[in-house]
């Protein structure tokens, strides 16, 4: 992120002088594929400013770590065990097995949908554009959409596309694509050839994330329908319901401004952000899994039972703990990352908690305070950003973990809760 910031410092030198701390935010929301931005990325960044960003973009939506393990391959050299290990985590795998096959599966399906999207973006675009422009419109919003950055080379975002069908539909696409995660293609690919049901994991995927773009979209519409969508043909104020209810799962464009929304919306679109998208996928926040994994327990607890089913498989407690351990680290950042913003800046409460809860998520909507911000208030949301992408369960593994097998059981003792 730091020799990314120096780029685009430096690029931006002589078209429009940035801070070294502008600097540094725009290379880090790129990286953490965020999208929250200090600078209009469209006026403010130069040509080669922006280029730089799409390539940050890139690099971070398919992880820095799996992309300088497919140079040596893609030349024909051999990676060890370490460089395994290491890319394992991005590509959302817990055993390093199977981590070289994956990673090529993720290169060719990352060149394929951003390839195609940005055919689709190219002829979408190409109305009242130059072929030019349009290209360069097409390859970035494509890139950025996949990805589910959020970043924009348009002022507004794409607002000025609300009452269109095209862009926003093909941007959709993109997001969910980019959001399901590439272990849940693998898997798919591998059932497809060799007739296979898809695993408990893959299931809870796809019900999750169409239960959540389905019931936001539901609630968007009842919500909006005679406020932000007001103007709009019932179509299209579907087709927006449906944009609100998939962006804030880690895209962070937006074809209705924020701040046009109701209160109502608002704490919907802020319940999104928390969940986010899938593991091992381009997108930030809780994940679906660790959502569904969750409500199962509870179901089955309602249920009276003492094991977590889904389609006729237990969950294991392991995995029971981690989504525990990810819920309740997530929180208690918004709550410190919050509680320090609340300290040092002078805006709403609503607008702070807002910008963190975007900034950890990696989703990148605003209600338009980011580049009003303090330097001591951006470092926040950087360190957001980085914690939110990094990976929080990861992070902490990698720094407490230790080995506490052994022949030793300690006795069980009664706790009263809820």
């Amino acid at each position: 992120m730091a020799s990314g910031a120096l780029c685009i410092w430096a690029a931006n030198a002589s078209f429009k002088p940035l801070s070294f701390i502008d600097a540094l935010f725009t290379a880090t929301s790129a990286t953490c594929v965020t999208g929250l931005i200090v600078v209009d990325t469209g006026r403010d960044l130069s040509f080669v400013s922006q280029w730089i960003v799409l390539l940050l973009i890139q690099l971070g939506g398919i992880g820095v770590m799996t992309f300088t393990t497919a140079l040596p391959l893609l030349a024909g050299q051999r990676i060890g065990l370490r460089q395994r290990m290491l890319m394992k985590g991005g590509l959302g795998m817990e055993t390093p097995s199977g981590a070289v096959r994956l990673l090529m599966q993720v290169l060719r399906l990352t060149v394929f949908s951003e390839a195609l999207g940005a055919l689709f973006l190219f002829f979408a675009f190409l109305q009242g554009n130059c072929p030019l422009r349009a290209t360069q419109l097409a390859v970035f919003h494509t890139v950025s959409a996949f990805c589910n950055a959020g970043f924009s080379l348009f002022s507004d975002s794409l607002e000025s596309f609300a009452a269109t069908w095209a862009v926003p539909g093909i941007v959709m696409t993109l997001i969910v694509a980019g959001g399901l995660g590439f272990p849940f293609y693998a898997e798919a690919a591998s059932s497809l050839r060799t007739r296979r049901k898809l695993s408990p994991y893959s299931k809870l995927v796809m019900l999750v994330t169409l239960v959540l773009i389905a019931s936001g979209a539901l609630l968007f519409s009842v919500t909006e329908w005679n406020n932000a969508f007001k103007g709009l043909s019932p179509g299209l104020k579907v087709w927006n319901a449906l944009f609100c209810a998939i962006t804030p799962r880690t895209a962070g464009f937006d074809t209705i401004s924020v701040n046009a929304l109701s209160s109502a919306s608002v704490l919907l679109t802020v319940l999104l952000m928390i969940m986010g998208a899938s593991s091992g996928s381009t997108g930030g926040g809780m994940k679906v899994t660790t959502i569904g994994v969750l409500f199962a327990t509870m179901w089955s607890h309602l249920r009276g039972r003492e094991d977590a089913i889904l389609w006729g498989r237990a969950i294991p407690h392991t995995v029971l703990i981690r989504s525990i351990s990810v819920v309740l680290i997530y929180l208690l950042t918004l709550f410190f990352g919050s509680f320090i913003l609340l300290l040092i800046e002078p805006f709403p409460f609503r607008c702070l908690v807002f910008e963190v809860v975007s900034a950890l998520g990696t989703v990148g909507l605003s209600t338009g305070i980011t580049g009003d911000l303090s330097s001591a208030g951006k470092l926040v949301l950087i360190a957001l950003m980085f914690w939110g992408r990094v990976g929080l369960l990861t992070f902490m593994y990698s720094l407490l973990k230790k080995d506490h097998k052994g022949s030793v059981s300690y006795p069980e003792a009664t706790f009263i809760v809820g």
